[in-house]
């Protein structure tokens, strides 16, 4: 490799080192490289995720390190030149590893003796590339513990967006992007080196419509925050499968959301038989507390988690101590929460402090309207959930073509991906779906009154959701009907 051509590598793979791996700014800077480098026979196999055009890229990295560390390295001293350099050792190094941390992600969490293995390789990778991270400002670099644990995430966060969030249309292309900037910032080096502990406790709020995959993405977000790594104990400070705790708020009664969330002390009221201890003391700092239907939440609790999210502070119920909370929150609704506030039923200091971060989900027909095909990669995954990855190599594009044959081509999809779940479920039962037409014209008081052979069920479903459109939350709602709002829930989502 000439001198030319390795400073344009350099270039090319300083900006793709920290680049968002879902944008079109990676194919762009692929393109690139491969276009002026030109194809040859990749000198070892990738990681079977990997593109054939990024295999490529990773041979000239590959050649190009090589060069570097066979002399050419002394050429390229200059201060612009040695950033470049230590990037294209840090992306190097962790593809390098890639498929050990596959490995360490795949397996038992808190093995020590694969943590401590893998820690040594990257601690000699380091050493192997001494010469071309001398002198730069990078602080990772004379940490390896530290380094250890970007890489650990990365490729987490990676995984996690790529296996959860499915389908690759402009929509969900761009969803994934904003998913991985929520974790990452826009600055993944200034991230990485010192905003990681911080950024990571932003809450973060998740709008969309009601089954859009809420859930998902603020699993997503949890399960790729940053982690420690003690390389004393040899052990990462958490175990990110039991970092996400999940709270549905609109199936909780208030008093049982307030000790669901922040605990009760034995006797603090009736049935309270013994200490309880909350989501947020049992979280851990390097937790994630996912309060899902926030917008239902009542202004009581409400006033609470704004303290929570003001100063960590917060008191189980009964309990004079104070406790502190310096996991993320990420909460979620349906609801449009500028009218909540003007209607007065969510407090603007409240949502405030919420909305720092934002993440909009995509109703399913937006999806396939960009993209039809989107159906088979959605339909596929639903399966695996199901039925396994045999499963669905045997299922899922049986699926698709009764869908296609029996929904209509412009179907709304009003459930969204919750929706196409049972839809799933139809065909494998009864090998059909049949929509249920939720317009205007048949779904009105008026005409389901009208309609003597409309069922006590249709009927119990349609009044209940003209309650919840009337009261603006399913608490209200159900106190104005007088029965269990999670009763009312499942009225107004059937």
């Amino acid at each position: 490799m000439n001198a030319g051509d390795l400073d344009f590598l350099l270039t090319e793979i300083h900006n793709l080192a920290f680049v968002n791996p879902f944008g079109e700014e990676r194919d762009r800077i692929e393109d690139r490289i491969v276009s002026r480098l030109g194809w040859t026979e990749p000198s070892l196999e990738g990681n079977p995720i990997f593109t054939k055009e990024f295999n490529q890229v990773l041979h000239w990295v590959w050649v190009g390190e090589q060069a570097l560390l066979d002399g050419m390295a002394k050429e390229f001293s200059t201060t612009s030149r040695s950033e470049r350099m230590a990037s294209l050792a840090y992306f190097s190094l962790y593809h390098e590893i890639v498929d050990d941390l596959d490995s360490l992600i795949e397996g038992p969490e808190g093995d020590s003796t694969n943590n401590r293995k893998l820690f040594r390789k990257i601690e000699e990778g380091i050493r192997t590339r001494s010469s071309l991270i001398r002198g730069v400002s990078n602080p990772m670099w004379g940490n390896p513990g530290h380094l250890f644990s970007c890489f650990y995430q990365l490729r987490r966060a990676f995984l996690c967006l790529f296996r959860e969030i499915v389908g690759w249309s402009d929509p969900i292309r761009s969803l994934r992007m904003r998913v991985w900037e929520s974790v990452f910032t826009q600055d993944m080096l200034s991230y990485q080196q010192w905003m990681h502990q911080s950024v990571g406790r932003f809450p973060t709020l998740v709008l969309g419509p009601s089954g859009s995959g809420k859930e998902i993405v603020a699993r997503a977000i949890g399960l790729s925050r940053f982690i420690p790594y003690d390389s004393q104990t040899s052990q990462f400070a958490s175990k990110p499968r039991d970092s996400f705790r999940p709270v549905n708020l609109s199936a909780l009664t208030e008093t049982l959301i307030e000790s669901e969330l922040f605990g009760h002390r034995k006797g603090s009221f009736t049935g309270a038989i013994r200490d309880h201890a909350g989501i947020f003391e049992t979280a851990g700092m390097h937790g994630t507390v996912f309060l899902d239907e926030i917008g239902e939440v009542p202004e009581s609790i409400q006033v609470k988690l704004l303290r929570l999210l003001q100063s960590g502070e917060f008191q189980a119920i009964g309990s004079e101590e104070r406790s502190f909370y310096e996991g993320k929150i990420i909460a979620a609704t349906h609801r449009d929460l500028g009218a909540e506030m003007r209607a007065g039923r969510i407090r603007e200091d409240f949502f405030y402090r919420l909305c720092g971060d934002q993440v909009h989900t995509v109703a399913l027909h937006e999806i396939l309207a960009s993209s039809p095909d989107e159906i088979i990669g959605s339909v596929h995954y639903i399966c695996s959930k199901l039925f396994g990855p045999e499963g669905a190599r045997e299922l899922a594009s049986r699926v698709v073509d009764t869908l296609r044959e029996q929904v209509p081509r412009n179907y709304e999809w009003p459930g969204n991906f919750r929706e196409l779940e049972q839809a799933v479920r139809n065909v494998i039962v009864r090998n059909e779906y049949v929509p249920v037409l939720r317009g205007k014209e048949s779904n009105t008081i008026e005409t389901v009154y009208e309609n003597t052979e409309v069922s006590l069920a249709q009927w119990s479903s349609t009044y209940a959701r003209k309650a919840f459109e009337n009261a603006g939350s399913y608490r209200e709602a159900a106190r104005r009907l007088k029965i269990d709002q999670r009763t009312l829930k499942k009225l107004v989502e059937s």
